[in-house]
């Protein structure tokens, strides 16, 4: 790699500091410099680690995807899986549906209401 011997400077307020330390912190790096100049020049900066009070989240998030993973396989595959009874695959869906609006809820720091319905009015 080349030496760096140029230097830029750059005046942004305090809002657009605040944004771009954000985005460094999110995208895990210490430096901004380095920061802006892999922004700058479109090169991908290391992936984002999830914040302390998300981690617990993500992972059930990342369980769930693959349950509905494996059951789009066997769905593509022409198999159904488990029994081949209809009500089974029923159940499953309620429950992986059950599952992603809780975790969309919990995302949110909302506990999930008892009716089922994660938005006021009952939209999704």
């Amino acid at each position: 790699m080349a030496k760096r011997t140029h230097t830029i400077s750059v005046r942004v307020n305090a809002g657009e500091y605040a944004t771009l330390d954000a985005r460094r912190d999110a995208a895990g790096m210490r430096e901004m410099g380095a920061y802006v100049r892999q922004a700058v020049l479109a090169q991908h900066p290391p992936y984002a680690v999830v914040p302390a009070a998300n981690r617990e989240t993500w992972v059930a998030l990342a369980r769930t995807a693959s349950n509905l993973n494996q059951l789009m396989a066997h769905l593509n595959a022409g198999h159904l899986p488990g029994t081949p009874d209809p009500r089974s695959l029923h159940a499953l869906l309620m429950t992986l549906d059950e599952e992603v609006r809780t975790l969309r809820l919990a995302l949110l720091g909302v506990a999930p209401e008892k009716s089922g319905d994660d938005a006021p009015g009952g939209g999704r």
